[in-house]
């Protein structure tokens, strides 16, 4: 048996280190953008104060873009969005806009001061109806139209927060305490 030189080492050692070398550069390159992708706004289902909301933001921040909300038996969503961009004022009224899958829901609301980015937040209540279930079961993007301005937010990932929603605005509203005065 013979033994192998040190050049056949050396060799061997760098063949290797060629094949493991690429590997490395490629998980090196993905591991800031899968950091990245944490950041990246997305549509999720979230519970605060008796509430079930749809949430485009990041999860686990407080970046939140748009928010949909119902308590267990409310025939009505309260909307809340977050506006830098179309130049809107906090107590100006304006009329805004959102359109999915071919349908559009309209609705006026007042801006509201947000001391975080400059921009104006608006809050309403929509009706639980036919065009918003459509809408937050469309797919492509959700145009929203504020004096104006359109900004486009990609509607994939919606369906099952937006089920989640859905089903909770359609659950019986809770019983009240028994045992009550009457």
């Amino acid at each position: 048996m013979t033994q192998p030189t040190l050049a056949t080492r050396f060799q061997t050692c760098l063949r290797r280190v060629f094949l493991i070398a690429p590997l490395m550069a490629l998980t090196l390159a993905a591991w800031p953008a899968a950091a990245q992708d944490d950041e990246d706004p997305r549509w999720y289902h979230d519970n605060y104060d008796q509430k079930t909301l749809l949430v485009y933001g990041v999860p686990h921040s407080d970046y939140t873009i748009m928010m949909f909300a119902c308590a267990p038996g409310e025939k009505a969503v309260e909307i809340y969005l977050q506006d830098e961009n179309s130049g809107a004022r906090p107590g100006e009224k304006l009329p805004i806009r959102l359109q999915a899958g071919g349908q559009h829901i309209q609705f006026s609301a007042t801006g509201l001061e947000n001391q975080d980015s400059g921009g104006a937040d608006f809050q309403a209540d929509l009706p639980l109806n036919d065009t918003l279930r459509h809408v937050l079961s469309a797919s492509g993007d959700l145009a929203v139209t504020i004096k104006g301005h359109t900004e486009r937010y990609p509607l994939a990932g919606i369906a099952q927060p937006a089920a989640t929603l859905l089903a909770a605005c359609d659950a019986a509203k809770p019983s009240g305490k028994s045992g009550a005065a009457q």
